[in-house]
């Protein structure tokens, strides 16, 4: 073929597709008439244009049209766009039909009520999703031509009542989906937060899910703060669902629950978080089973329900773990005590009506500081307002224990009202004394249970009001820096040396008790009663838990004598702070018990009569 034929066949094909387009080649409103019916017909928008169009057919048809509104007919999505680039496919051009094969927006604003439905009972969509599945209706929708779509630096606000739920900044966006019939792949970039993330999407079957039915579906979403994983099945319908796998990465989980206005009223850290589980989402709740996950160097299994519940997140679930490491979840605690008293710094204050919690956890080891715990069941509720932590059950000390701390607004409003009860078994009290008090006064195996109730908005005010009652049974241990049996066999013949001795060694028991009653504070010693071989012991009076100070009597008598005589008593004050108690002996007592030294207590009536002088 020469050239003049060559440019002979072009320049009649061109005059050919000149003529074609003729009705709307040279008048924008016929160009923007036929863009606004075909944005109808694919997707049931309407589309409307103020500023200049124009048509180009060199080197592919391709139309420009300025400042275009896109909506639908109750104006929950708008879409106002500076300026709209389509491609036009050359064989409907021939026929006089203008057909984009791919749009585009620049500059757009984008206006997303989330309680709307923008897609009309209008449009190639909306006959799809209308088409029943596996009919010649269904078939034929299917075979609608759409244009791929791309928008460049748009900016999306989402609301829901009003209010502004979250905006996008920066997007850049293709979506690949040219015919109902085909797969539809999704490239997506965008700036939330001041973070930007990217998507990868891709649907297998649309059209399916269009009408309620399931189709294969992966998704990838990659920011600094996040990356998430999907590859599963998705499901549309009235409520569209995912079922799948689903895997989470990120460097602190507690920066993303704040990022995404969730707010759930955890302890601990909630650090880098990696997991991997099979979901079952929609837009109400997202259901993780077979879940395993790492969070704050902790591993865990179980399953978990994310939802939401009266417009608050709710979650609910059961864990299971190895080893547990208690320190962590009561780092953000603040120490109750501002050196030697206890802190008047004001307690934190969760907004605990914000959401629910449901957890149990259990773990065959946890560690808190040098103690050790094992199989050990706990669960963390927090439910209209009140914030609980049981520990149903555990192996502590060579004993069994249990334990409920709770936490609620105090009816005042400036603070909490907190109750704390304990049952235990069988434990070694001095290891136990030792991990609470920094204490070992005393040791042997402990059966006991305590309930107190406290309201303050400080730990120094909760302490004052503290109320209650506390019951301990002890056998077969001793008192830790004090010696009352050798005490009081030297009582008989070296009395003075009572002062100087009775600090060294311990005193052994066989059985011990001891109740006491908590009011304003102060705990109140109903009763003490300690047995052992060689002496007993009684002990009455009160230690103040809001200033830490002692004031105890305790009364100590001889045991397992076999002579006639009165068995040798010993009486003496524990007073001063609980931390380093001083030790008053009735000094006088022993002075009366020593005959060298009873003379200088006697009085001038029972002095002996003095000599009278020669001579006299």
């Amino acid at each position: 073929m020469n050239k003049k034929l060559i440019w002979l066949v072009g320049g009649t094909a061109t005059l050919a597709v000149v003529a074609g387009m003729a009705p709307w080649t040279y008048s924008g409103s016929a160009l923007r008439s036929e863009l606004a019916q075909q944005v109808r017909e694919t997707t049931g928008l309407s589309a409307s244009a103020s500023g200049r169009t124009t048509l180009a057919l060199l080197p592919r048809p391709r139309i420009k049209v300025e400042d275009v509104t896109i909506r639908d007919r109750e104006g929950k999505l708008v879409i106002k766009s500076a300026t709209l680039r389509g491609n036009l496919r050359i064989l409907p051009a021939f026929a006089g039909r203008m057909e984009l094969s791919s749009l585009s927006l620049s500059d757009a604003e984008i206006d997303v009520d989330l309680d709307g439905k923008p897609l009309s009972g209008e449009g190639a969509i909306a006959r799809a999703i209308e088409a029943r599945s596996q009919t010649r209706e269904a078939a034929l929708a299917d075979k609608a031509r759409l244009a791929n779509f791309s928008i460049r630096n748009a900016t999306a606000r989402l609301t829901r009542g009003g209010d502004l739920v979250s905006k996008l900044e920066k997007i850049d966006a293709t979506l690949d989906w040219s015919s109902l019939d085909r797969p539809a792949g999704l490239l997506a970039t965008f700036t939330w937060s001041n973070e930007q993330v990217d998507v990868t999407a891709w649907l297998g079957q649309p059209a399916q899910v269009l009408r309620g039915e399931s189709s294969p579906v992966s998704l990838r979403l990659d920011s600094p703060s996040i990356v998430i994983n999907a590859d599963g099945i998705a499901s549309g319908g009235s409520i569209p669902s995912y079922a799948g796998k689903f895997l989470v990465e990120a460097p602190s989980l507690r920066n993303v629950l704040n990022r995404n206005n969730i707010y759930l009223p955890l302890p601990g850290a909630l650090g880098a978080l990696s997991l991997s589980a099979d979901a079952r989402a929609n837009l109400r709740s997202i259901q993780l089973s077979d879940l395993r996950f790492k969070l704050d160097e902790g591993a865990y299994e179980g399953a978990l329900i994310l939802s939401s519940h009266q417009g608050r997140p709710a979650l609910m679930g059961t864990l299971a773990t190895k080893t547990l490491d208690i320190a962590p979840l009561l780092a953000q605690i603040p120490s109750p005590r501002d050196g030697g008293r206890w802190s008047t710094a004001p307690l934190p204050k969760p907004d605990l009506k914000r959401a629910d919690v449901d957890l149990r956890i259990s773990a065959n080891r946890a560690q808190l500081g040098r103690t050790e715990v094992r199989d050990v069941g706990f669960s963390v509720l927090v439910a209209g307002g009140k914030a609980e932590l049981s520990i149903a059950e555990a192996k502590a000390f060579g004993g069994a224990l249990k334990a409920r701390l709770s936490a609620e607004g105090s009816a005042s409003g400036s603070g909490y009202l907190v109750s704390a009860s304990a049952a235990f078994t069988k434990v070694d009290s001095a290891p136990l004394l030792g991990e609470i008090f920094r204490s070992q006064t005393f040791s042997g195996e402990a059966n006991g249970d305590f309930a107190l109730v406290g309201e303050g908005a400080t730990v120094s005010q909760v302490l004052n009001s503290l109320k209650g009652s506390a019951n301990v049974n002890l056998v077969n241990g001793d008192i830790a820096g004090i010696d009352l049996e050798n005490a009081l066999r030297r009582l008989e013949k070296q009395p003075l040396s009572v002062a100087s001795t009775i600090r060294n060694g311990r005193t052994s028991f066989r059985t011990a008790s001891l109740n006491l009653d908590v009011a304003a504070g102060v705990a109140t010693v109903r009763d003490f009663d300690a047995k052992g071989a060689g002496v007993e012991v009684t002990a009455s009076g009160a230690a103040s838990i809001a200033r830490r100070q002692l004031d105890i009597a305790i009364h100590a008598r001889q045991t397992g004598r076999e002579d006639d005589q009165a068995a040798p008593k010993l009486s003496m004050d524990l007073r001063g702070n609980w931390d380093e108690p001083n030790l008053v002996i009735d000094a006088q007592s022993l002075i009366r018990r020593s005959q060298a030294a009873a003379p200088l207590l006697r009085s001038p009536a029972e002095a002996p009569a003095m000599p009278s002088a020669p001579g006299r």
